[in-house]
Formats: C-alpha cells, sequence, structure tokens
C-alpha cells in the first residue's frame, strides 16, 4: 500500500469520526425542571352577569417532562405532564404579577368554589383522569421564534394546539417561554355556567409558560 493510499484512509477515518462525535454532540437530552417551570391560565367572566364574576389565574408550578433535542433542532421532541391537583388557584403573588385586571381579591370561598368546579367530570374531571399530557408532533419556523403543532391528551382525548415559542438552546440549557389564546372548545372543554348561563367564563384562555430544562447526564457520556 502507498504512503498516499495510506493518508487517505486515515483523513477518511478521521472524517468519519469527527462526523459521529458531531452527531453525538448534537443530539442531546433536558430534564425540564420543576423549580423553573411555570404555566399560568388566565380566565375571565362572561354573560349578563359577568361584573358579579372574578378574573381568574390558574397556575402550575409542578411540570415535569423531557426534551430530545435532535441534530435539527426542528425535529425535536418535546413531552411534557401536569398533574392537575396541582393546579394553583388565585395565588396572591401571583394574580399581583398580572397586574391591574387582577387586583381584585379573591376570597377563599371563591377559590375553593373554582377549584371544585374545576376539577369536575364538566371540566377536567380530575378524580379520573388525573394527568395532562402535552406531546410536540411539528415544530416550524426558525429559531429562536418558532411554532409548536402539539397533542394536548385532556380527560384521554387528544386536541391539536399550535403554541408560538422563543427558544433558547445551549449546551446545558433548554428554555421555552410564550403566550397564545385557545378557546375551551380547542380542549375539549365546556365553559363553567351558573344563574342559568347569565353567568359564565368566557370561552377564550389566555395561556402563558416558560418551561426550562438542564442537560442530562446521558449527555456527557
Amino acid at each position: 500500500m502507498t504512503i498516499k493510499s495510506c493518508l487517505l484512509i486515515t483523513f477518511a477515518f478521521m472524517a468519519s469520526f469527527a462526523a459521529q462525535t458531531q452527531e453525538v454532540n448534537t443530539n442531546m437530552k433536558f430534564h425540564i425542571a420543576e423549580e423553573g417551570s411555570w404555566l399560568r391560565v388566565l380566565a375571565y367572566p362572561d354573560g349578563p352577569l359577568r361584573r358579579f364574576g372574578h378574573n381568574h389565574v390558574i397556575s402550575h408550578h409542578n411540570i415535569s417532562g423531557s426534551v430530545g433535542v435532535a441534530s435539527n433542532p426542528l425535529e425535536s421532541i418535546i413531552m411534557l405532564s401536569l398533574k392537575v391537583a396541582d393546579f394553583d388557584i388565585d395565588n396572591p403573588a401571583i394574580r399581583e404579577l398580572e397586574g391591574q385586571e387582577f387586583e381584585k381579591e379573591v376570597s377563599q370561598k371563591d377559590i375553593d368554589g373554582t377549584r371544585v368546579n374545576m376539577l369536575g367530570e364538566n371540566l377536567l374531571y380530575g378524580e379520573k383522569f388525573p394527568k395532562i399530557e402535552i406531546h410536540s408532533k411539528v415544530i416550524n419556523g426558525n429559531l429562536p421564534d418558532v411554532d409548536i403543532l402539539a397533542t394536548v391528551i385532556i380527560k384521554g382525548a387528544e386536541h391539536q394546539v399550535k403554541i408560538p415559542a422563543r427558544i433558547e438552546l445551549t449546551d446545558d440549557l433548554f428554555m421555552a417561554k410564550g403566550q397564545f389564546e385557545v378557546t375551551h372548545g380547542d380542549l375539549g372543554l365546556t365553559p363553567f355556567s351558573a344563574a342559568g348561563g347569565a353567568l359564565t367564563v368566557r370561552d377564550l384562555l389566555v395561556f402563558k409558560y416558560e418551561i426550562s430544562g438542564g442537560a442530562s447526564e446521558e449527555n456527557k457520556q
């Protein structure tokens, strides 16, 4: 074998090794950090008697899941899980973050009533369906601003929701945050109503979120 042939084989091997190393480094897994991730749902009263209702902030700070980042980030997989019992209703500190629309104090009686309605059979039916799951299907756009087409599983039924996101991605951190609106119907739900429908929850819900995760130990192997 000539020296030239040996060099060609050596360079080919080195190129192959470099490509494999790059593939490993760009296929990473992140675990969602519960302490740094949150979801807020803003719900507003509607109907002729809406002045007797309250603007509600329903928040969640116990989100679990993982993110698998592919070589092409747009092919990444995001999987989240939320226990419905962990939703917090009208936490005063969270309400304050949402500004003047949520300055009005909500009594503990009203908070307890909202929780009962939310977890009841007509809405989330928490006793039978204790979790909500969110799985990404398609990610469109160009980082950092993308649209995530996600499957949201509520009460065992799948619903397709488009979630806009601004994504920050490094070797050590994944973060996605954004805001979007959906109707109850988009999620297979019916707005709560009282007084013969004169007081209801507005069909349109506002979602705000920030999801962050740290790199898995698997990335370092």
